[in-house]
């Protein structure tokens, strides 16, 4: 009797053993989650400064539309122009699903979604992004939301 008593007392000290280390586990997973797509979100948006930077016909493109200059646009600059600025919110798209996850720390998240926001309000941009997603509306009204309460 005592011997079965002591082996329901080890193995349940092992299931709870275990279960510290899968809790454990799943902290390491998410962190390196975090990291991973942390050095991803840094290479998308290097790319996106450097073709910029390096490509003087879009950098002027883009001056242009951020001053509303865009009357002259002829097909292909439109469509350089939407591309660019697509490509330039599909991380912070990404960081906005994993931030409803808590995978990105909130003044982190905040200060990339400045990005969203200012492109979201600006004349030209702002009907790009609205275009594109269909639930641009819901998401500045989160950004504005989480970010507000918390300066």
């Amino acid at each position: 009797m005592k011997f079965e008593r002591l082996i329901t007392i080890i193995t349940n000290l092992a299931v709870v053993a275990g279960m510290v280390l899968v809790v454990f586990e799943l902290q390491q997973n998410r962190e390196a989650i975090q990291i991973a797509h942390q050095l991803s979100l840094a290479g998308l948006i290097s790319q996106a400064h450097l073709a910029v930077a390096s490509e003087q016909e879009l950098a002027d493109l883009i001056a242009r539309a951020k001053r509303n200059d865009t009357q002259n646009f002829s097909p292909a600059d439109i469509e350089r122009v939407n591309q660019w600025a697509l490509a330039f919110l599909e991380p912070r798209i990404s960081s906005y699903h994993l931030r409803s996850n808590e995978f990105i720390v909130l003044e982190d998240w905040c200060d990339l979604m400045r990005d969203f926001t200012d492109l979201y309000r600006h004349p030209y941009f702002g009907a790009i992004v609205k275009s594109d997603l269909s639930y641009a509306d819901a998401i500045m009204a989160d950004i504005e939301n989480r970010c507000t309460v918390n300066k």
